[in-house]
C-alpha cells in the first residue's frame, strides 16, 4: 500500500526518466553513425580536429585550473562550524574578505586563513620625537625678573656672545645692563643680528664681522647679490664675530665733583628731595641728531640722540641720586640716576663728568659735559627713561 501512496507522482517521474533514455539514446546513436561515416574520410577527421584543437584546449586549461584551485579551499561542514560564543578569542589576522561558494552534498566552501596565537601590537609611544629643525626667522624675547644673559643663551641654544653681538644698540656693549622688561633679538644661529648704518656695504659689513661676503646672501636675508643695502635694515650674520666688549663692569672712574651747583633753571633749592615725575629737556632743546627711540632705520636703539655741541652742559632731568658714573661700554662715559619713583635716567657720551656715584642731583643740575665717547660718531648726547627697568619712549615725557 505504500509503494502506491504517491502513483501520481511516481508515474510522472517514470515518464520523464524514459523520455530523457530515449532522448540520450537518440543522440548516441546519431554520433557514432557520424563517426562510422567519417571513419573512411581521413581529411575530413584532420579537418574537424584542426578546427575544434584550440577549444578542447581552451576546455582542458579550465579544468585543469578549477582543479588546483579546488585545492586551496578546505570543506568546513556548516553543521561541524564551532560555536563563536564558545570559542576562545583569538586576535584575527588582517586580510581581505573571501567570499563563499556553495558546493554540493550541504558543505559550504569557504577560504580559512591561518590564525596566529600571538598579534602584533605597535608600542605606544607617550611622545613624538620631532627632529632639530633650524629658525626661520629671528624672534624677540623680553627680559624677565632673574634673567641673565647666559640663562637666555642656553635658553634658545645659542652662544652667549651672539645674544650680545645681535643687541648692541639695546646693551650698548654692556651686557651687565640687562633689566626687565628690556626686548632682545633672538638670532636662529650663532653668530650676529646686524642693523646696516648709512652708507655701508655688504663688503664692509662681511670684513667688520670677520666673515666672507657670502654670508650674508643665506635663507633669513632678504638680499640678492648686487642689491644696494639701505640704512635699517637688519641682517643675520652666521658666524659673525662682533665688536669686543666687557663681561662686567669695570671699576667707576673718580670724577671730579663740583663744588657748587649749576642748574638750568637757576638757583635750585637743593633741600628739595622728592622727584616730581616730570622731566626737563636733558640738553635744554627738542633738538635730534641722531636715532630715535626704535628708529626704523634702527629698531634696537632704545633711547633718544638730543644735539649738542662738545662741552655744552648736559642736565639732570628730575630729581635724584646718582647710582653710577664711568665708563660703560658703547655708553662711553655713563652717569645713571635713580629717582625714586620707579623712573631711572641715563646720559651718555659725556666727555667729562661732574658728579660722583652717592650723590643727590636737583633737577636741571649739570651732569657734566658733552662729548663722543663711546659708540659715537660725532658729540650728542644719549638719553634713556626706563620705567622699572623697561625702555620708555623719551619723546612721550618731554616738557
Amino acid at each position: 500500500m505504500n509503494n502506491h501512496k504517491y502513483p501520481l507522482e511516481e508515474t510522472m517521474a517514470q515518464s520523464v526518466t524514459r523520455a530523457v533514455s530515449c532522448s540520450f539514446g537518440r543522440v548516441f546513436a546519431r554520433g557514432v553513425a557520424w563517426l562510422w561515416r567519417l571513419q573512411g574520410d581521413r581529411q575530413a577527421v584532420a579537418s574537424l580536429l584542426g578546427r575544434y584543437s584550440a577549444h578542447l584546449g581552451i576546455v582542458l586549461l579550465v579544468a585543469l585550473l578549477f582543479v588546483l584551485g579546488r585545492a586551496t579551499f578546505t570543506q568546513v561542514s556548516v553543521a561541524n562550524t564551532p560555536d563563536s560564543s564558545t570559542a576562545p578569542v583569538v586576535a584575527e589576522p588582517v586580510a581581505t574578505p573571501t567570499p563563499t561558494l556553495a558546493g554540493a552534498g550541504g558543505l559550504t566552501l569557504r577560504y580559512v586563513p591561518v590564525r596566529s596565537q600571538t598579534s602584533v601590537v605597535r608600542q605606544a609611544l607617550p611622545h613624538t620625537l620631532l627632529p632639530d629643525r633650524v629658525r626661520l626667522k629671528v624672534i624677540t624675547y623680553t627680559v624677565k625678573s632673574g634673567d641673565t644673559i647666559y640663562g637666555i643663551a642656553e635658553q634658545f641654544d645659542l652662544s652667549p656672545y651672539t645674544i650680545v653681538w645681535s643687541n648692541m644698540e639695546t646693551l650698548q656693549g654692556a651686557p651687565w645692563h640687562i633689566a626687565p622688561g628690556i626686548t632682545l633679538f633672538i638670532p636662529p644661529v650663532d653668530g650676529a643680528y646686524h642693523t646696516v648704518g648709512e652708507a655701508e656695504t655688504v663688503s664692509s659689513i662681511a670684513e667688520d664681522y670677520e666673515v666672507e661676503v657670502a654670508a650674508l646672501y643665506n635663507m633669513w636675508n632678504p638680499l640678492e647679490p648686487g642689491e644696494r643695502l639701505r640704512e635699517g635694515q637688519q641682517l643675520v650674520i652666521p658666524d659673525g664675530t662682533g665688536a669686543d666688549f666687557d663681561w662686567e663692569p669695570p671699576p667707576p672712574e673718580p670724577s671730579r665733583a663740583v663744588a657748587r651747583t649749576t642748574s638750568y633753571y637757576g638757583n635750585v633749592d637743593v633741600s628739595m628731595t622728592g622727584a616730581s615725575g616730570y622731566f626737563m629737556l636733558p640738553t635744554g632743546s627738542y633738538a635730534v641728531s641722531g636715532y630715535t627711540f626704535h628708529d626704523p632705520r634702527n629698531p634696537g636703539h632704545i633711547g633718544l640722540d638730543y644735539t649738542c655741541h662738545l662741552g655744552d652742559p648736559i642736565y639732570a632731568a628730575d630729581n635724584g641720586v646718582v647710582i653710577f658714573t664711568g665708563w660703560s661700554g658703547g655708553y662711553g662715559q655713563l652717569v645713571r640716576l635713580d629717582h625714586g619713583n620707579g623712573f631711572t635716567t641715563r646720559y651718555a657720551h659725556f666727555s667729562s663728568i661732574w658728579v660722583t656715584a652717592g650723590q643727590f642731583v636737583a633737577k636741571g643740575s649739570v651732569l657734566g659735559a658733552c662729548g663722543t665717547t663711546g659708540w659715537s660718531t660725532g658729540p650728542h648726547l644719549h638719553y634713556e627713561i626706563r620705567f622699572n627697568g623697561v625702555p620708555q619712549n623719551p619723546r612721550l615725557y618731554e616738557p
